[in-house]
């Protein structure tokens, strides 16, 4: 159940998990990430921007402290992007108590996303597998935000680090980021990584795989 009925999504946006057909033939270039790791079955039309949490960032803050304050001020930003239409992508168990096996964010830091992403692999913090949102399943369930999981080592899947890397850092301009912070977090425009274009993802558990491209505007 949604924590509060503020906090549930308008009717207008749930509308994102009509059937859709798995793209064919796309150009690797256009491939943001995909994935064959327990696939759900769904549509996210339009996502414009993407809440990426780095592993490396991540897993260099020092302290619980800092990561408690990282997971706050991903809620602060998932209140600034309210109206736009966004993702969150981070290493390892979303909402994990545990600050070793992912960032320790709750339901109210991130209900206005459409997906949860879990990062997982070799030097992505402790081995477990990834939660797939079991901490709070049924909130995720209640708003429609998919989760999804990437394991990095596995040559089926793909991750675009350019798409990720070496676009630019959006965070500062929605949120006063710390500069203990800075390098743990990043907001990611897609129309900065290629103009007027969106990304589109869309997932089929009949096949397995889960695929977000990119799809001009």
């Amino acid at each position: 159940l949604c924590i509060t009925i503020l906090q549930c999504r308008p009717q207008s946006q749930l509308q994102v998990n009509a059937a859709a057909s798995l793209p064919e033939d796309l150009p690797s270039g256009d491939i943001v990430f995909q994935t064959r790791f327990v696939v759900p079955e769904g549509r996210i039309p339009r996502v414009d921007t993407i809440l990426f949490v780095p592993p490396e960032g991540y897993f260099k803050l020092p302290s619980l402290n800092l990561r408690a304050d990282l997971a706050r001020l991903i809620g602060q930003l998932n209140a600034a992007l309210s109206a736009e239409k966004f993702i969150c992508v981070g290493p390892g168990r979303w909402g994990s108590a545990n600050t070793d096996l992912g960032v320790p964010i709750d339901y109210g830091d991130i209900y206005h996303a459409s997906a949860l992403v879990e990062l997982a692999g070799q030097g992505i913090g402790l081995p477990p597998e990834p939660s797939l949102g079991t901490h709070f399943f049924q909130d995720l369930l209640e708003s429609q935000i998919y989760p999804l999981a990437i394991y990095l080592d596995d040559d089926k899947n793909i991750f675009n680090r350019a798409f990720f890397y070496e676009t630019p850092n959006r965070a500062a301009e929605w949120h006063k980021i710390p500069e203990e912070l800075k390098d743990a977090v990043r907001l990611v425009r897609v129309a900065d990584y290629r103009a007027d274009n969106h990304i589109e993802v869309v997932m089929s558990d009949e096949k397995g795989i889960a695929i977000a491209f990119l799809r001009e505007n």
